[in-house]
């Protein structure tokens, strides 16, 4: 990821990498374990970086599942909320948001739920995905490096 690339542009790739993670993953061990572990290695490369072979694709599915499970269900739940909030009115149209926070106009509140849920999604993917996103950075670099990989014997 170049550095000059925006910063709202970086997170959302960053956000994606994390989410994409478990099932790339997961997809990866499936093949690995038909015996496919050179197209598995290609499928896990896809989230960046190269020398990925059946057994590395196994041990970072292992070594990577409490990462990739915290990240999928973080972003998960970014996501589901983002079209629950910024969809407000598509969903809550029928009920009484008179009393709603921003109420009584429904203008108000979908305003009140978009920018709360904005500065709510900010933090949440600036810090949390983002450091997850990065332990599982350090661990792809450590399983395919060279000095990894003839350490971890896996």
């Amino acid at each position: 990821m170049p550095p000059s690339m925006p910063a709202i542009r970086r997170t959302v790739h960053t956000a994606t990498r994390a989410f994409l993670a478990l099932p790339i993953g997961l997809a990866a061990v499936v093949l690995t374990l038909t015996g496919q572990p050179g197209r598995a290695g290609r499928v896990r490369a896809r989230l960046g970086g190269g020398g990925w072979t059946g057994r590395g694709v196994l041990g970072r599915a292992v070594l990577g599942l409490p990462l990739d499970v915290a990240a999928f269900v973080l972003v998960g739940y970014a996501l589901f909320n983002s079209v629950r909030n910024f969809g407000y009115p598509l969903w809550y149209l029928d009920t009484d948001y008179h009393q709603a926070w921003g109420g009584p106009t429904m203008a108000g509140v979908w305003a009140v739920h978009g920018l709360g849920w904005l500065l709510c999604l900010a933090v949440l993917l600036h810090w949390p995905v983002r450091w997850l996103a990065g332990g599982q950075r350090a661990l792809d670099r450590r399983l395919t490096s060279h000095l990894g990989q003839s350490r971890l014997r896996l």
